[in-house]
């Protein structure tokens, strides 16, 4: 039986049904470059779309974790081909179905903000993205005939790719207006029609701790230490006292719509002085050294994972091809 499901919650579990098996494998901190080596320490150029209205081109990170992760540009062609499946899948059930654009994150900031023209005009904010006005108004609320095709009740965990029941529901749902519905609805269907296969269980949770777990480890090393006194010191000068790039970005009210000038200058001076102490280069180098060794010792399950945001990108581009 299937208790009803509270408004407020149908947001929630539509996102989370069509990020399921995508979001685990997206890098929102930044995209590997082949044409440096990994941990070259140096800021890659990435050209998202409609970049040039911005008047500059958002820097990224080059990480060996990144190459095991779908880059915001990959995330956007298989969130593409998820839209397209589900949507004639939902179409079965009699239902037209348009999902949320997803938000593909233009800059890298894993260490904070580091291009200059960016924190002048947008402090500690967020890019603008092509999606930000589809992603500000929302979906329209869907019909509990609608969650119930999409999802069948059941939520997909992008770590494990492991189901469970969706709030609201006491056991998965089976038939729809008449009509059998796949084991995670429309949603899971998709998914397993990109991963090509009907198990859904990945390696994306290793991924993303290597991805976490380095972070935080390297922000102990000597090296970074050093760098980020080397930077406070910088900062001090310019008349902030803050100990690392972390404490400075906390300081800012990112509520707000818009960066106030107090924010811009603060960011302004923060960039200025990664650059003069070379912080993201030494940042960059200490990461990526604990990176190699995390990914050496989970050597199986990172290729699993790579195998798997490859073959995804393949049938993405053919679910894609073969709708236009």
């Amino acid at each position: 039986m299937r208790r009803p499901l509270p408004r407020a919650t149908y947001s929630v579990v539509l996102m989370s049904a069509l990020a399921a098996g995508l979001i685990s494998g997206c890098s929102t901190s930044g995209t590997p470059s082949d044409a440096e080596p990994s941990g070259s320490g140096k800021a890659q150029a990435s050209a998202p779309a409609s970049a040039e209205s911005l008047g500059f081109t958002p820097r990224r990170l080059d990480l060996p974790v990144y190459d095991y992760q779908l880059s915001p540009a990959q995330y956007a062609k298989v969130a593409e081909a998820k839209q397209v499946l589900v949507t004639a899948c939902m179409k079965r059930y009699g239902f037209s179905w348009s999902a949320p654009t997803p938000t593909i994150p233009r800059q890298d900031r894993r260490y904070g903000v580091i291009d200059l023209r960016a924190a002048q005009r947008y402090g500690y904010h967020l890019l603008p993205t092509d999606s930000s006005v589809a992603a500000e108004s929302g979906a329209a609320t869907p019909s509990k005939e609608e969650m119930a095709a999409l999802t069948a009740g059941q939520l997909l965990d992008g770590d494990t790719g492991e189901s469970r029941l969706a709030a609201g529901y006491d056991s998965p749902v089976k038939r729809v207006r008449g009509k059998a519905v796949p084991p995670g609805g429309c949603a899971q269907e998709a998914e397993r029609k990109l991963l090509g296969r009907d198990d859904l269980r990945s390696e994306a949770g290793v991924v993303s701790r290597i991805n976490t777990e380095s972070f935080s480890s390297s922000m102990s090393t000597p090296a970074v230490k050093t760098v980020f006194a080397k930077w406070s010191s910088c900062m001090k000068k310019a008349g902030y006292d803050f100990p690392d790039p972390l404490q400075s970005i906390g300081s800012a009210d990112l509520n707000v719509p818009a960066a106030p000038k107090a924010e811009t200058e603060l960011a302004t001076a923060d960039v200025k002085c990664k650059e003069s102490v070379d912080l993201v280069a030494v940042w960059s180098r200490a990461e990526t050294s604990i990176q190699r060794g995390m990914i050496k010792k989970k050597a199986s399950a990172t290729a699993a994972q790579r195998a798997d945001n490859a073959t995804r990108l393949r049938n993405a581009a053919e679910v894609v091809k073969k709708s236009g």
